[in-house]
């Protein structure tokens, strides 16, 4: 009998065994008083255990790939679904920022809006940048054991810009608030916006190489009602 014959026969023996029923006729044994004696009876049911195990193993491994097959059919449908969702959002953002010139706009059901993200540094490079670090006995201030903290890397450069941004806009508005009086807070943030979009290009430009500039944006921001 070749190998191929052989486990086709154990595969169908494997069918007529009752996993469960087999494991309470052994822990029956086992439960038995002190002295107990194996039988060959008992070594039929190991016997049947082990080839039960071989082909449970089997049996798991089927199903893993019959569910990933499954996922993997549901991950192209969710997917398909984002694309809908940013097919969507694409268009609604055109309306907004095209024919609404980039004003709010109210519904009954949503407030459609453009959400801004100031302009920011962000690390592409970790390695490069604890190395500057070192160069510059800096390294010890952004660590997060046992690595560079990133996010405390760029929160620092995103202060320092706010910083110089708020110094110039308060210079401006001193200047401005010498001729005009009280300015409101709505000038005052429309200053500040100006120096901000007038010096991002120019700090953000001679960011280090392990930085990236990554500029001002607006992206789509609905929020239901």
């Amino acid at each position: 009998m070749n190998n191929l014959t052989l486990y086709e026969a154990f595969e169908e023996e494997v069918r007529d065994i009752n996993i469960e029923d087999l494991m309470n006729e052994m822990i029956e044994s086992f439960n038995k008083d002190k002295g107990y004696t194996p039988t060959p009876n008992d070594e039929l049911k190991i016997r049947k255990m082990i080839l039960a195990r071989k082909y449970t193993e089997k049996e798991i491994e089927r199903l893993t790939m019959l569910r990933d097959a499954v996922k993997a059919d549901w991950d192209k449908k969710i997917e398909k679904k984002k694309d809908d969702i940013e097919g969507l959002n694409g268009l609604i953002e055109k309306f907004i920022r095209d024919s609404n010139n980039g004003k709010k706009l109210s519904l009954d059901v949503a407030t459609v809006s453009l959400k801004r993200t100031g302009p920011k540094a962000v690390v592409i490079d970790e390695e490069a940048a604890s190395e500057y670090l070192k160069q510059h006995n800096q390294l010890e201030l952004y660590l997060k054991k046992p690595t560079l903290d990133t996010t405390l890397l760029q929160k620092a450069y995103q202060n320092d810009f706010k910083n110089k941004v708020s110094a110039e806009a308060e210079r401006r508005i001193t200047i401005e608030e010498k001729t005009k009086g009280a300015l409101s807070k709505k000038r005052k943030k429309e200053i500040e916006l100006e120096v901000e979009k007038e010096s991002a290009d120019s700090y953000f430009g001679h960011l280090p190489d392990f930085m990236k500039y990554k500029p001002e944006k607006k992206t789509l921001s609905v929020t239901m009602k």
